[in-house]
């Protein structure tokens, strides 16, 4: 996992980099960055339901108070942090400040979008709700539904969300030329709401769906995945990659790209969730720590990449200049440890401290 959440955010940081004109191979390769997004959301979806599901295969009643204290301390001291600095610090933001700050807040910032400092917490927000509501759905259908109905369930919503967006698409875009205004609005519409955004989600939480409650099954298809993972991987990836550079933006991209490319990271997460190949992903060097630091690169890398190309660029630095990029890197990289060691991992020994209290007396999880 740990290798699959490096992935993610490399391919985040890429997507927010800046892609002039006569850099087309990397261009080519940034402008599949946003599927970063996507593989965070199969990630979240297969780690937070295994965590909640888990109870619930042993016949115990998961707790909501605990649920969602832990996921409270694990996100918000880190992010209340770097929006502060959004709100109380103007030179720190990459783009303006424009969206108010209860927004945010509130984490709704991901309906009515459109780019200002900060925007791509947008995806915080789709996290956000689907804690909100995987509890309360599980607690809400255990017991009463089987495991077929959950897979007509699961199919129905990722065929629900296809329809909406092609809906969406012929109804707002349909008709418009390709150097239409209104073009705009689309990422506003079909990209950053959670209506839009419930593919990855699904599939992690299918496969946590298995890992629980069909040990047997999960254990032969990690243990001898064979080719036919690898094989829905690169087609599911694969066929998104086509549709994003050919299509982009147009009615297949707004239908198949995120069921394709969720349904791709997830056949490459199970595919690589055997033992033998995570044992082989743990000794690469690096991985666990930067895996560590997903969360407050993402929180931090577009305004600290931004300032460092501010501060080179009068000294005839580009964007793609080599001390630009490393510094970039470097600044990245400082950035997210400082937040990590000063607000991250404090929030969470706090966190280990309430749960060893009497009122959850149930043994801590694993930190994610």
């Amino acid at each position: 996992m740990d290798l699959l959440r490096g992935l993610a955010i490399v391919l985040v940081v890429l997507y927010h980099h800046p892609r002039p004109e006569g850099h087309e191979t990397y261009r080519m390769l940034a402008h599949f960055g946003w599927t970063g997004v996507e593989l965070f959301f199969v990630l979240s979806g297969f780690l937070i339901g295994s965590q909640f599901l888990e109870p619930v295969a042993k016949g115990e009643t998961p707790s909501l108070p605990r649920f969602y204290l832990r996921r409270a301390l694990r996100i918000l001291p880190s992010f209340l942090v770097v929006l502060g600095l959004y709100v109380f610090v103007p030179a720190w933001t990459e783009r303006p400040f424009t969206v108010p700050a209860w927004r945010f807040l509130t984490f709704t910032q991901n309906f009515g979008l459109r780019i200002s400092g900060f925007s791509h917490a947008w995806s915080l927000c789709v996290e956000e709700h689907f804690y909100l509501v995987l509890p309360l759905t599980v607690l809400a259908l255990r017991g009463r539904v089987r495991a077929l109905h959950v897979v007509a369930g699961a199919v129905a919503v990722m065929v629900a969300g296809m329809l909406l967006r092609g809906g969406l698409w012929l109804h707002l875009f349909g008709g418009l030329g390709p150097d239409d205004e209104a073009w705009r609005t689309y990422d506003t519409v079909l990209y950053y709401p959670t209506y839009a955004r419930l593919d990855g989600l699904l599939c992690g939480v299918m496969l946590a769906l298995v890992r629980v409650f069909r040990p047997a099954a999960w254990e032969r298809w990690t243990h001898r995945p064979g080719l036919l993972l690898p094989a829905v991987a690169l087609l599911g990836i694969g066929g998104a990659f086509f549709v994003n550079q050919q299509y982009d933006r147009e009615l297949p991209y707004a239908v198949l790209a995120f069921p394709l490319i969720s349904i791709g990271y997830a056949a490459l997460l199970l595919s690589m969730a055997g033992p033998a190949v995570s044992s082989l992903c743990a000794r690469i060097p690096g991985v666990r720590t930067f895996a560590a630091l997903s969360f407050t690169v993402y929180l931090t890398h577009k305004a600290v990449q931004h300032a460092v190309r501010v501060a080179l660029e009068p000294h005839g630095l580009g964007t793609f200049h080599v001390l630009t990029l490393v510094g970039g890197a470097v600044a990245v990289l400082i950035a997210s440890l400082l937040l990590h060691h000063g607000v991250e991992r404090p929030a969470l020994r706090w966190r280990e401290r309430l749960e060893r209290r009497a009122y959850f007396k149930k043994a801590p999880l694993n930190l994610r």
